[in-house]
């Protein structure tokens, strides 16, 4: 009897594990077709994401060929307004010169006319003397006869009276010719006067003439000038105004890109979940992989690796390049993912930095030193971590990722979701130290520093690899990914 239970406890045992595994398989199978569908989708986003950036990329150099078009229209501007504003400065000079050269023309006009004036009053002064001593002397002559020196003597009381009238006659005369006589002295000083001012304002004239000349040549000049400055302040204001546009155009292409990144991520988080599926079915069915098995690889395969290394922590420390190294390793290496280097790295919406960084290190010259040294390292078996996925930490708290180790600027992990906690200690290879980590403030994370991290990446909102690096190295590009 208890051989029969013994039996049939060992046939429902085995009836149970059938039942799972055959479970896990159906789960596996429908797995598999989200995960197809996941990655098309996926695929399309990041295609579009990146003809978005190359979109970009191109309209950056339209945009900076334009703004030296702009500046090179700018500095011609300030040259035209500098050129403009002496030939204005010029013609204001002139036009001053000319006032002051009209206001000297009418200051001589008058005194001309006064001049003229008095010259005229003088001569009729002249004049008017001269016939008052006509007419005395005419009148002397024509009673000559009846008023004869004899005449005078013998009538005056005395040889006193008698001089005082010849002196009284000679004094009339003597004063008509010295009044007649100045009066000619003064028409001969106005007279010159008049000429020395009658030459003067000839000279104004000329001076006139020339600043006229200079106006009209300084006019046409000024006038050209400002034609030249407006031609070329429209250029230049239509050539600030394409950069502006351009500058909208690159903004709405941004954020286009972004939000192609946020639906990648989203996409990608999707299909992380796909997989933590089938890790929830393989811990229902008991089964447990060994990923840190060495691999051998091709020359082809090695560069490969070291690419993607290099591309996704070129400016993290050798530990931060281990740990990257270790989960391609571990994937290539678990039935979760293509059990290949190029089919792990080449899956579709998993590593950000293929094609285009990859193949740019692969083509300009390989991966270098450091990266190559930890791809054999992890081919031959080396590993900081049995993780199969690493982001940024923005990502990490962004899709609830908890019990994750971080080291540099990205966070790793082997499950989407809780972790299990663990405290590790991480020795940084290329310097021989180690530092033991440090809980974050989510208790379930842990932290691992590196002494000879230098890095320039931030987890403000891209993530990389994938997970979530800037490569700071190798390349401009930044790429961006969940881990999947």
């Amino acid at each position: 009897m208890r051989k029969i239970r013994s039996i049939t406890n060992k046939r429902f045992l085995l009836h149970m594990t059938s039942f799972v595994l055959a479970c896990s398989m159906v789960v596996g199978v429908f797995s598999g077709i989200s995960l197809e569908a996941s990655a098309s989708s996926l695929s399309e986003l990041q295609k579009k994401s990146q003809e978005t950036q190359e979109a970009i990329d191109s309209m950056l150099e339209e945009k900076e060929a334009a703004q030296e078009e702009a500046e090179a229209l700018n500095d011609q501007e300030e040259e035209a307004e500098a050129t403009y504003s002496a030939y204005a400065t010029q013609l204001a000079n002139i036009q001053s010169q000319i006032a002051t050269a009209e206001e000297a023309i009418a200051s001589s006009s008058e005194e001309m006319a006064t001049l003229s004036q008095e010259l005229e009053e003088a001569y009729e002064a002249e004049q008017a003397q001269y016939a008052s001593m006509c007419a005395r002397i005419q009148y002397l002559y024509e009673n000559e006869s009846q008023t004869s020196v004899l005449v005078a003597i013998l009538e005056s009381g005395s040889i006193s009276e008698f001089l005082n009238r010849m002196e009284k006659i000679a004094a009339i005369l003597t004063y008509d010719r010295e009044m007649l006589l100045s009066y000619q002295e003064l028409q001969e000083t106005i007279a010159s006067k008049s000429e020395a001012l009658a030459a003067k304002q000839e000279e104004l004239l000329g001076y006139q003439d020339v600043l006229n000349d200079s106006r009209s040549q300084m006019d046409a000049l000024a006038e050209a000038a400002g034609d030249a400055l407006a031609d070329i302040s429209a250029d230049a204001d239509a050539a600030n105004s394409k950069v502006e546009d351009y500058e909208e155009q690159l903004a709405a292409l941004e954020a286009q890109k972004a939000s192609l990144d946020a639906q990648a991520a989203s996409a990608q988080a999707s299909l992380a979940k796909s997989i933590a599926t089938q890790q929830a079915a393989q811990e229902a069915s008991g089964t447990t992989e060994n990923t840190s098995q060495a691999r051998t690889a091709s020359d082809t395969e090695l560069k490969l690796l070291a690419a993607c290394i290099q591309a996704e922590a070129d400016n993290q420390s050798y530990q931060g390049k281990l740990a990257v190294g270790s989960v391609i390793m571990n994937r290539v290496n678990s039935s979760l993912f293509p059990n290949t280097i190029t089919g792990v790295i080449t899956q579709s919406g998993q590593f950000a930095s293929y094609p285009s960084l990859i193949n740019f290190i692969l083509d300009n010259g390989g991966p270098n030193s450091t990266c190559l040294s930890v791809a054999q390292e992890v081919l031959a078996g080396a590993r900081n971590g049995d993780w199969l996925f690493f982001m940024t930490e923005y990502y990490a708290k962004k899709f609830g990722i908890t019990g994750y180790t971080k080291i540099g600027d990205h966070v790793f992990f082997k499950k989407w979701g809780a972790n299990e906690t663990s405290s590790t200690t991480v020795t940084d290879q290329s310097s021989g130290t180690s530092s033991d980590s440090s809980a974050t403030t989510d208790s379930s994370t842990s932290t691992t520093t590196d002494g000879s991290s230098s890095s320039t990446g931030s987890d403000s909102g891209s993530s990389t690899a994938d997970g979530g690096s800037t490569d700071s190295g190798t390349s401009t590009e930044s790429t961006t990914d969940t881990g999947t």
